[in-house]
């Protein structure tokens, strides 16, 4: 009878350990993100919405929510949000142990007006980038020599390119080649690598924030030994990135 009793209440035990485990993390997963091509697309395709559809599985519910880039490490940041990305290492997150890219960050210009050396060029230059870009996505090198105003969104600055208000325009290389790729005037410009950077996903700094980063590192770990991984990066034209 002894034994009966303490197999029962070792099974008792055990299930509200799983019950409590599977209530540490309240569900919706809020995620904030600017709409980028080829990650992001507002009709739920991109290789960020397979990643997140990918790694938040057995019962987790995301929650995506679309807003300006600033908008989103806002929301992050006050935790009104629990996360967004990708972006370079920053101390007001928490960030994934894992790079989801690694780009290079590139102009984008007139042929008629590219140097054969456009980094000495480029502080004579007038640039545009997405609003909230060049605090995150530029190194301080970078810094010091890109000059210019921000843009709402990669259509108004591409216009502003093509119209010569401004010289060129800034971002990761595989956002405007996706862009570039649509314009009937696409061979009148080129793209010129003038950096690179590794980016992660940038979870809330709190408890639950925390929590969230640790399962999603967790998930990505599983999905790289499985294959499943590189099979998304694949499908998107990408190479999954080398962890540091």
């Amino acid at each position: 009878m002894k034994i009966k009793f303490y197999c029962f209440l070792s099974l008792l035990l055990f299930s509200t350990c799983c019950v409590s485990q599977q209530k540490e993390i309240e569900p919706p997963i809020r995620w904030v993100t600017d709409s980028w091509p080829n990650y992001t697309d507002k009709d739920g395709s991109g290789l960020y919405h397979e990643l997140m559809r990918s790694v938040f599985h057995s019962g987790q519910e995301l929650n995506v929510q679309y807003t300006p880039w600033l908008r989103a490490l806002e929301l992050v940041k006050s935790g009104n949000a629990d996360f967004t990305g990708a972006m370079p290492l920053n101390s007001n997150y928490v960030m994934s142990q894992h790079i989801v890219l690694s780009q290079p960050i590139s102009v984008l210009i007139k042929k008629a007006y590219l140097d054969s050396e456009i980094l000495t060029q480029l502080p004579e230059l007038v640039g545009v980038w997405r609003s909230g870009y060049r605090n995150e996505l530029l190194s301080g090198e970078l810094k010091s020599i890109v000059k210019g105003v921000p843009t709402e969104s990669t259509d108004s600055g591409f216009n502003l390119v093509r119209h010569n208000r401004v010289d060129y325009l800034i971002d990761v290389r595989t956002i405007l080649a996706t862009h570039l790729a649509k314009q009937p005037d696409k061979l009148e410009f080129e793209l010129v690598d003038i950096g690179s950077l590794n980016l992660y996903m940038a979870f809330s700094k709190s408890e639950r924030g925390k929590r969230i980063a640790k399962l999603f590192d967790s998930r990505f770990d599983e999905l790289k030994k499985s294959g499943k991984l590189a099979e998304i990066y694949n499908k998107y034209q990408q190479t999954l990135p080398s962890q540091l």
